[in-house]
């Protein structure tokens, strides 16, 4: 031996969003032997689809309180809005009460912030690439860039984010139309709608109340229809916190937990506080609970309550709630339980045939514009390719649901030979169920980023 030291670890972190940037942030704050790479295209990291948008009408749903970077620190973000001055020309952000919800482009600001000291004294390295294959070889990883660049790293960690959403094949006909929006948060993709134009929203999740938002603040004032399956659309925050104590078991089944939940709605109200508390109580024993379930009750769970989860967990903020309000009155923007079942493109506009719930036949009408803001897609379609390629070579698994990759409690992957491979954020749904939102990523960061520092010795 010559007493030379080993060549220090290499992680890749594939992906540089939200996920990506805060497991960078929390190794290199906790030292972490080895060189911390992200792998992310964009020219900003921390930003990722949710933060990078520049319009004004888009805001975190949560309020500033609670999210933090730092678990160990619940009072960073308010803070760093204090000293930084980031919503002294945003009076909508703040409430009477003294809650905030800045808009996103603060808090993809914020998580920038955080992560460009580490790339300025070279603790974290930023590839501007997309990563189109990963290999397992020699005791390591072999990632593949699109641009056809090859790297090499021993551990590597997958945070992706969410899969792009896919057109549904009813709407396949109109895919290339002008008349059809496939991702309204991209920079201008609203830009052409008149004010006057009569828009059919397909999806009415987070991303329909931001559709909603940025129009109305474009000035449009024309008819907007927002359909989904069950017509379910976010409920809004509480006006005030007014918090029990729920009282949960651990479910034995599906039927057994939605009676939790409705008896202690129920004993809430009777109390004069809010189901929103009841609801923050479930969503953090929400991965305790989904792990007592068996797969089977899962999928029912999904099958049938996942919508109302949905809709009652991730609330609108303030404004955006107000907007829809207002619309709502006006009577500008309906909501209704819909599906499309056929569409037809002519010159400008887009006819489409609208079943809705309870009625025997679809009904042809005719839009300005059609804008799809469904949920995520799957990430086994071939669209996702690096997930699937992954997938397709056995290096990952979905789970049993389908929501995510098989993972162990840190998002470890699990259960195979060769150099360590982990997968962080919305990815691992199937496996935290609550794992899309700021505070639940940030928990898992801390077991992950221990995980890793278990995984950077060299023999």
């Amino acid at each position: 031996m010559d007493g030379t030291a080993p060549p220090p670890r290499t992680l890749a972190i594939i992906g540089g969003g939200f996920s990506g940037a805060c497991l960078a942030l929390h190794l290199a704050r906790a030292n972490f032997p080895g060189r911390i790479v992200i792998f992310e295209p964009r020219p900003v990291l921390g930003r990722g689809v949710a933060y990078s948008t520049r319009d004004d009408a888009h805001r975190i749903n949560a309020r500033a309180s609670r999210m933090s970077l730092y678990p160990d620190d619940p009072g960073h973000f308010t803070r760093w809005l204090a000293e930084t001055g980031a919503c002294d020309d945003d009076p909508e952000a703040t409430l009477p009460d003294g809650r905030r919800f800045p808009r996103r482009a603060v808090y993809g600001a914020y998580v920038t912030a955080q992560v460009a000291p580490l790339l300025a004294a070279g603790r974290v390295w930023h590839v501007r690439a997309e990563m189109s294959e990963l290999v397992a070889r020699g005791g390591g990883w072999q990632l593949n860039g699109a641009d056809g660049a090859v790297h090499q790293a021993d551990i590597a960690v997958l945070a992706t984010g969410h899969p792009p959403p896919r057109i549904p094949p009813p709407l396949a006909g109109i895919a290339g139309h002008q008349a059809f929006i496939a991702n309204p948060l991209q920079s201008g993709a609203l830009d052409g709608i008149a004010p006057d134009a009569k828009i059919l929203i397909i999806g009415t999740g987070l991303t329909m109340a931001d559709t909603v938002a940025s129009l109305d603040r474009a000035g449009h004032t024309g008819a907007i229809t927002a359909i989904s399956r069950r017509g379910q659309w976010p409920r809004p925050h509480a006006m005030e916190d007014k918090h029990g104590a729920a009282d949960f078991a651990p479910p034995a089944s599906a039927c057994v937990l939605l009676r939790q939940v409705r008896a202690a709605v129920k004993k809430a109200e009777a109390e004069g506080l809010t189901w929103q508390g009841v609801f923050d109580v479930l969503r953090w024993r929400a991965e305790e609970f989904w792990r007592a379930l068996p797969v089977p009750e899962r999928r029912r769970l999904l099958r049938h309550a996942r919508p109302f989860w949905d809709t009652h967990r991730h609330r609108l903020p303030p404004p955006t709630a107000a907007i829809l309000a207002r619309r709502l009155a006006e009577n500008t923007l309906r909501i209704a339980a819909a599906a499309v079942t056929g569409v037809h493109g002519a010159d400008r506009r887009i006819d489409v045939f609208l079943r809705r719930r309870g009625a025997g036949a679809a009904a042809r009408e005719t839009f300005d514009a059609v804008i799809l803001t469904a949920g995520p897609g799957r990430l086994d379609e071939p669209e996702n390719a690096l997930s699937a390629k992954l997938l397709s070579s056995g290096l990952l698994t979905l789970d049993a649901t389908g929501q995510g990759f098989c993972c162990g409690a840190a998002g470890q992957v699990e259960g195979r030979q060769g150099p360590p491979l982990f997968v962080v954020g919305p990815p691992t749904r199937g496996t935290f169920a609550e794992i899309i939102s700021v505070p639940e990523i940030a928990r898992q960061i801390d077991a992950l980023t221990a995980a890793a520092f278990a995984e950077a010795p060299r023999s």
